[in-house]
């Protein structure tokens, strides 16, 4: 008989202390099932890296099983895009955008263990980032522009989460804001024009549900980019809010467009899965069918 074998990954304060709660009770369903755990976890994100890539490096798993947010996903991503190890994420963070996006947001062990051994993952697209630092992946938006800065105020500390806490730091973050003039290469066609933000989808939410580009499919060996073109400061508060609908995607001022490959320069930073990733220039490209997962698609 074959041991079934998983590896679980995890910051235990995420969640305020969920994760930590959520990983106890799928090692206590393990435990009495059969199904050997190993446990990866600390609350430095260099260090739970570091941790994982060793034990994935070790052995064969069944399961990645990652339990935490966005942030944690994309740590997770670092390590086993392109690989045979098969991702299943427990949504414990603030946005879970990732776990949001797979149609699977169960947390009972019972569920979890059942959609891990019981049916076959699928392979979905990463966004792929090359700049001055290296390479790096991302599975749902990388963000630049005026969302770069909302997610940069987003990351401190607020004494609320989710929704609330991107709304609170948009209006903290627009008073001061001015359009950015922005250098793209588009499928080897360049393009110099000024925009709110340029975004680019791999997956359809960012935020904690905010469907920036709810036609981006994982699936599809192509990245959506949104191009938010200048807007008065009134008008970028009345678009917002619509985000959470998707209803902005009729606005005259919003673009969109399907590439493989795109190099974006301008005066600004990039964050991607919520992550900081570094300042611009930047090329991102789709990296087809590159990462095994759960997923509803």
């Amino acid at each position: 008989m074959t041991t079934k074998k998983v590896l679980i990954f995890l910051n235990p304060a995420a969640g305020k202390g969920n994760a930590d709660y959520l990983a106890k009770s799928l090692l206590r369903y393990a435990m009495a099932h059969d199904i050997h755990c190993v446990v990866v976890e600390s609350q430095d994100a260099t260090q739970i890296s570091i941790g994982l890539a060793e034990a994935i490096a070790g052995s064969q798993y069944d399961a990645l099983i990652a339990i935490g947010g966005d942030g944690l996903v994309h740590s997770a991503i670092q390590v086993i895009a392109d690989s045979q190890t098969p991702l299943y994420v427990v949504p414990a963070g603030t946005g879970n955008d990732f776990a949001r996006s797979n149609g699977l947001l169960e947390t009972n062990p019972s569920v979890v263990f059942n959609i891990i051994y019981g049916t076959e993952p699928v392979s979905i697209d990463l966004g792929r980032i090359k700049n001055e630092d290296g390479l790096q992946y991302f599975g749902q938006i990388l963000s630049t522009g005026f969302d770069a800065q909302v997610n940069a105020r987003a990351n401190e500390h607020f004494p609320f989460a989710g929704r609330m806490k991107y709304n609170f730091a948009t209006l903290v973050e627009l008073p001061k804001f001015n359009s950015i003039m922005y250098a793209l290469e588009i499928d080897g066609v360049k393009r110099d024009l000024r925009a709110m933000l340029v975004a680019i989808a791999n997956g359809p939410t960012y935020g904690g549900g905010m469907q920036l580009c709810p036609m981006a499919d994982r699936s599809d060996g192509f990245l959506d980019i949104l191009i938010l073109h200048p807007v008065s400061k009134v008008e970028l508060l009345k678009v917002f809010p619509k985000v959470y609908s998707g209803r902005h995607i009729t606005h005259p001022a919003v673009e969109f467009i399907k590439t493989r490959k795109i190099t974006v320069s301008a005066d600004t930073s990039a964050y991607a899965d919520g992550e900081r990733i570094g300042s611009l220039p930047i090329e991102v490209d789709v990296l087809s069918r590159s990462l095994r997962t759960w997923a509803k698609i």
